[in-house]
C-alpha cells in the first residue's frame, strides 16, 4: 500500500467519528414562548394568560421529549448517569407542562363572567 491509501483510510476514520453525532436521533429543544410579565386583572388578560400557559404547556411537552431522546443517546453511548439525568430533566418538564395546564384552565374560569 502507498502512502495516498493510508491517508484515505485515515480520512474516512475520521469523518467516521466526525459525523457520528450527525445521525444521532435527538429530537430538538423547542423555542422558548414569551414570560409572562404581569398578573391578569380582566377578563381579556385572563383569556390572553390562559393562552400563554397553553404555550408554555406545549413548550415543556417539547422539552420533556427533548430530554427523553438525549436520554436515549446518552443510554446508547453507555453514559448512564448522564441519561438519568436527562429522563429527570424530561419528568420535571412534564410536571411543569401540567402545571402550565392547570393555570390555563384557572385563567379560563376567571376570564368568563359569572
Amino acid at each position: 500500500m502507498n502512502k495516498n491509501t493510508y491517508l484515505g483510510l485515515a480520512l474516512a476514520a475520521c469523518m467516521g467519528v466526525v459525523s457520528a453525532p450527525l445521525f444521532a436521533e435527538v429530537t430538538p429543544a423547542p423555542e422558548h414562548p414569551v414570560n409572562i410579565t404581569a398578573p391578569a386583572t380582566s377578563p381579556t388578560e385572563h383569556q390572553e394568560a390562559a393562552e400563554l400557559h397553553k404555550k408554555h404547556a406545549e413548550h415543556h411537552k417539547g422539552m420533556a421529549e427533548h430530554h427523553k431522546s438525549v436520554a436515549a443517546e446518552y443510554k446508547k453511548a453507555g453514559h448512564k448517569e448522564l441519561a438519568k439525568h436527562h429522563e429527570a430533566l424530561a419528568k420535571h418538564h412534564e410536571a411543569l407542562a401540567k402545571e402550565h395546564e392547570k393555570t390555563a384552565a384557572t385563567h379560563e374560569k376567571m376570564a368568563k363572567p359569572k
